[in-house]
């Protein structure tokens, strides 16, 4: 069986012409992603505002339980592109197998938690005593699905980490797809079934993800043959946690940070605007994340890069990958901006049709992008970190760019200019980060700093 899989193919060639490879069929799976997401905020987003905004209250809660997830999923994936450039074939079989146990048995225990704190949680974020219940109607049913919403990620990671894109391009595809045939007839009650509302959203989610789950875990094991069904022994066991564990920890911190720090910025929202703050910091959140796609794709593909790379001592080139990754976050962060001033208004009237909700929505697209490139350069710097092994760094970055920077800028902002003076404040927080990330990669992406 370890013969078949893969061997590191990475770290030799055209490095523009190999990240762009594994970009393009990135974008797919994150656009696919991005209209699983979208798809159900438009459907809420019908059944009226406290029901977007009720939605948008549940977007920072969900991405921190998936930050555990996450956080293991890059763990792994760190840890397996590096043994591909080694090639290292039992690690790379016991990362991927132990990996998966892993992330199931701690979503478990963080998913039991969250079951019985809903009702504290959400009151703490500021949500309204009447949208309280719709967000207590979608929570319940997202915990009871949430392993087979977060599992996944870890599979799909271990696969990019070996260079193959095209396979967790096919699972994005599938719960997409699955997700925007179910979410209109389980919200609205189409073709006989009952009108579920929000609720109904949440039952699409874990249904089109569990076909997902079974789909991907398939691939790992068939194709890529990175399952390992034998029975473990104990001390390999263990061990490979530890590994996964040094990676994972300070990887779903960090994951950990942005969710909160968009859950501050929800609660600033709420107190400046309002329902109707909510729910454009909402809709432009989501907007806004179209522009991401090629953004996350880049910094997934430079993972393996960067991974396979440093395993195989290939120093100047995690180098050249640093310095192309920068020059793209600039052009591209500018390009985002422009898109934004033309188009941005006409994509907040697919949200909402109430004049405040978008005009804020109109205006978090015009002020918020200029700040992309530095947000880029951020995030990019912090996966090519994870992938050398030094997630503690890539921790550090996202702590002082989000809740070092962003969030008591954009406090500042609020205080002195309300909601336009909260997006100025992220704005430069973003660009601010973007900066001190660019001259920290520049000195921690050597083998000689420790």
């Amino acid at each position: 069986m370890t013969s078949s899989l893969k061997q590191a193919t990475l770290v030799a060639g055209s490095l523009p012409k190999q990240l762009w490879r594994l970009t393009l069929p990135t974008i797919g799976g994150m656009f696919a992603i991005t209209i699983f997401n979208i798809t159900d905020t438009f459907f809420v987003s019908r059944l009226g505002t406290e029901a977007l905004a009720a939605m948008g209250f549940t977007f920072p809660v969900i991405m921190c339980v998936g930050s555990f997830s996450m956080g293991i999923s890059m763990g792994a994936g760190s840890v397996m592109a590096r043994a591909v450039g080694r090639g290292d074939h039992h690690l790379m079989q016991r990362t991927a197998t132990d990996g998966i146990v892993l992330s199931v048995l701690m979503v478990a225990v963080i998913s039991m938690i969250g079951w019985f704190t809903i009702d504290p949680l959400f009151t703490l974020l500021g949500t309204s005593p009447t949208e309280l219940p719709l967000v207590r109607q979608y929570m319940h049913i997202w915990y009871a699905g949430v392993i087979a919403v977060i599992m996944p990620p870890v599979s799909d990671s271990c696969m990019r980490a070996t260079g193959d894109m095209i396979r967790p391009l096919i699972v994005m595809i599938v719960c997409a797809l699955l997700n925007v045939i179910l979410d209109p007839i389980l919200i609205y009650g189409l073709w006989g079934c009952p009108r579920l509302g929000i609720a109904g959203a949440a039952y699409a989610t874990v249904a089109s993800r569990i076909v997902g789950m079974i789909t991907t875990l398939g691939f790992l094991h068939f194709h890529s043959h990175l399952l390992d069904l034998r029975q473990p022994k104990r001390h390999e066991v263990i061990a490979s946690w530890k590994r996964i564990l040094q990676m994972g920890i300070p990887n779903a911190t960090t994951y950990l940070i942005t969710p909160l720090a968009r859950g501050l910025l929800t609660r600033i929202a709420a107190t400046t605007g309002g329902t109707a703050g909510v729910a454009a910091f909402a809709a432009g959140s989501r907007i806004e994340s179209f522009l991401f796609i090629i953004g996350m794709a880049i910094a997934i593909a430079l993972m393996p890069i960067v991974g396979q790379s440093w395993g195989a001592k290939r120093y100047n080139r995690v180098n050249l990958a640093r310095a192309y990754a920068n020059k793209i976050a600039l052009r591209y962060g500018i390009l985002s901006w422009i898109m934004c001033l033309v188009l941005g208004r006409l994509a907040a009237t697919v949200f909402s049709q109430d004049g405040q909700v978008l005009q804020w929505t109109t205006l978090y697209l015009w002020i918020i992008t200029f700040g992309h490139a530095g947000l880029h350069i951020c995030n990019w710097t912090s996966a090519q970190l994870n992938a050398i092994g030094k997630a503690k760094w890539a921790t550090v970055i996202s702590l002082a760019g989000n809740l070092g920077l962003v969030v008591p800028l954009a406090y500042l902002g609020q205080y002195l200019q309300g909601y336009r003076g909260m997006l100025f404040g992220i704005c430069a927080g973003q660009l601010l980060a973007g900066g001190i990330s660019a001259f920290l990669g520049r000195k921690l992406l050597k083998p000689s700093h420790k």
